[in-house]
């Protein structure tokens, strides 16, 4: 029962990293639709050491479809990902502080921080 332990899914394309929380948000934020692309199933076994749930053993869990959209999910053709031209980007990320964001570390993400050990 595995899944008594998981409460959330989310499917994206082969193209993301799913060991980098930012391209998973890129993917949520972008992609998905709350209406079409998040389901709701309520009352599902569920770890009775959860607290979360309001019932002892029955629990929610949640889908979120973060994949490019094809027919006949959309009428529209889905757009390539633009690429940022390199100069200006190395021209921003010399810039942070000018703008306030002196702070912001822009690195590549530590996946250890999110719980893997790779």
């Amino acid at each position: 029962p595995q899944f008594t332990y998981t409460k959330f899914v989310i499917v994206v394309d082969h193209t993301i990293n799913i060991r980098d929380p930012r391209q998973v948000v890129w993917a949520i934020s972008s992609k998905v639709d709350p209406v079409r692309d998040v389901f709701i199933l309520p009352n599902t076994p569920f770890d009775s050491l959860d607290f979360a749930s309001e019932k002892i053993g029955l629990g929610g869990r949640m889908g979120i479809d973060a994949t490019t959209k094809i027919p006949p999910e959309t009428e529209h053709e889905w757009g390539a990902t633009l690429e940022s031209d390199g100069d200006v980007a190395a021209m921003v990320d010399r810039r942070w502080a000018e703008y306030g964001l002196g702070d912001l570390d822009l690195k590549d993400v530590d996946p250890n921080l999110f719980g893997y050990d790779m």
